[in-house]
């Protein structure tokens, strides 16, 4: 479980994402590429099954700067679909698997694909929203087997088969490749645009951390969604760049999870929050084999000091702390990018990454005190697609305001300490209050509503609900939590309805949260 000596590799570097495994196919094509349920696809076979999905897209219409949506879930379906549109010169617009119509129809509205490939499972309870949104092409493909092809759309296993060899075509480094849609502080989803250039730095930052160089040999351990930014880099992106192996998994299960490390000498893990919480209460972690990693990161949220502590325990390899946001491409802090881990840091920033701590005047704090996180990386996006006013509040003379307050300490060692935003992070997942209040205030009986974070022993927090009942309408708690259910994903659903008479509020109108969430803390069990 020690780290290598970070010596630069030998890769040739690619240019653009479109290259990143038909490199590695001509350098090496027998190499294992991808392992997904006891099949192996091997660089050859990888980049033959890509060349498909392009040649099916292109026959599609799909051209350089038009956007495909991608509704999957972990599959090969899914890689070979991303990388044959970026093979296009056209933008990837991954749609979350858990997202319901409201959010998607927002994405499909906002990012205008001429196509989609959607996953069979998914089709029934989104085929409208997809069907509506003037789509030239849409396909429904299964992933693991045939199935009865819906009238309504496409099969992707016809486009595939049919498609003539396309024109062949080299996007540039400039190119949009990926609109990564996340919420900002109205909740309103915003896509942040990246270019090959922007997704390819950032892959470069995180596989030459000072503890975590990437090499050919290396095996990842991807169980995250890919149609999340962090696994789609770290997971993914990271691993083919240096010519590394992923081991995909169709969805998180803790045992198959360990079983995977153990089967295929994984030597890297990328893991959320709530993975760790279940790993340590179970007394496999202590009897599988996990010597073979090297390598341990933990993003999207933060992760308690205790579950730290007994993972390293029970496996002997510490877990690296990792911090990042999506318009950052993602990562901008690492543990692994110092000599140690610190337990509740983010760690210094990551290669190639400038931080500062500012106040409200963007004036530089004094060290040791809290301030807003700004980062300057060339793995920032390039902007909000077709929001100019939200580009230019993010960022600003180069630099991103990450809206996150962090300390730094005397080793240069970030901590985040407190959020400017209302943003609730849940198990990994980013939750906007203004969001669930709009789907709340639907229902008739709510007449105001109030969203915060409650802690949560598995995600680290959970959204809660405070409404004020509209007169003589009875509602109860569990209709409210129903009805929220119906049109958003399960994580954004409040797990708790507390009725009051009336929201606090300042003078101005704003409710005031704070208040809000000392209340909520006084009505839960601390984890």
């Amino acid at each position: 479980m020690s780290a290598r000596d970070p010596v630069p590799d030998a890769t040739p570097e690619p240019r653009t994402l479109a290259e990143l495994v038909s490199l590695h196919a001509k350098l090496g094509p027998g190499r294992p590429a991808l392992f997904f349920e006891d099949r192996l696809y091997d660089y050859a076979a990888l980049d033959a099954l890509i060349d498909g999905a392009a040649d099916a897209f292109a026959a599609a219409g799909v051209g350089p700067g038009d956007r495909v949506a991608l509704m999957f879930g972990n599959d090969p379906v899914f890689v070979a679909a991303f990388y044959g549109i970026v093979r296009l010169g056209a933008v990837v617009v991954p749609v979350n698997p858990m997202y319901r119509s409201s959010e998607i129809r927002h994405i499909l509205h906002d990012s205008e694909p001429i196509a989609a490939l959607v996953e069979a499972a998914l089709w029934p309870d989104v085929a409208e929203e997809f069907l509506a949104a003037g789509i030239r092409t849409v396909a429904v493909a299964n992933g693991s087997g045939s199935f009865d092809s819906p009238s309504s759309a496409e099969r992707w296993e016809d486009l595939v088969r049919d498609a003539p060899p396309r024109v062949p075509y080299a996007p540039a480094e400039s190119d949009l490749a990926a609109l990564i849609y996340t919420s900002g502080t109205t909740g309103r989803a915003k896509g942040a645009m990246h270019s090959h250039a922007t997704l390819l730095a950032n892959c470069r930052q995180v596989g030459r951390l000072e503890r975590r160089y990437l090499r050919a040999d290396d095996r990842v351990l991807t169980a995250l969604p890919l149609a999340h930014i962090f696994a789609l880099q770290t997971g993914l992106n990271a691993l083919f760049r240096v010519g590394g192996s992923v081991v995909l998994m169709r969805r998180f299960h803790p045992l198959a999870a360990l079983e995977n490390v153990e089967r295929y000498r994984c030597t890297f893990l990328l893991g959320a929050p709530p993975m760790f919480t279940r790993w340590v209460a179970m007394p496999e972690l202590r009897t599988s084999d996990l010597r073979s990693l090297r390598v341990v990161t933990c993003g999207a949220a933060p992760l308690r000091a205790s579950v730290l502590e007994a993972f390293r325990e029970a496996t002997g390899v510490s877990v690296s702390e990792s911090y990042g946001l999506t318009e950052a491409g993602p990562s901008t802090h690492s543990n692994s990018a110092g000599p140690v881990d610190k337990l509740g840091s983010v760690g210094p920033p990551i290669l190639d990454v400038e931080a500062r701590l500012v106040d409200a005047q963007g004036h530089d704090v004094a060290r040791g005190e809290p301030g807003e996180l700004i980062v300057r990386s060339p793995g920032m996006m390039l902007g909000y697609w077709r929001n100019p006013e939200a580009s230019a509040q993010t960022i600003r003379d180069g630099w991103l305001y990450t809206g996150d307050v962090a300390v730094v300490d005397e080793d240069g060692y970030y901590t985040i300490v407190d959020r400017l935003k209302d943003m609730i992070a849940a198990g990994g997942f980013k939750i906007w209050p203004l969001e669930v209040e709009t789907a709340l205030l639907e229902h008739p009986a709510v007449a105001e509503v109030a969203i915060v974070g409650i802690p949560d022993a598995d995600a680290g927090e959970r959204p809660m609900a405070f409404v004020v009942r509209a007169p003589q309408i009875a509602v109860g708690a569990e209709e409210i939590i129903a009805f929220a259910a119906r049109s958003l994903a399960k994580y954004k659903v409040p797990v708790r309805v507390e009725f009051v008479e009336e929201l606090p509020r300042l003078s101005t109108g704003k409710v005031k949260r704070r208040e809000l969430r000392d209340l909520a803390r006084t009505l839960v069990t601390p984890p």
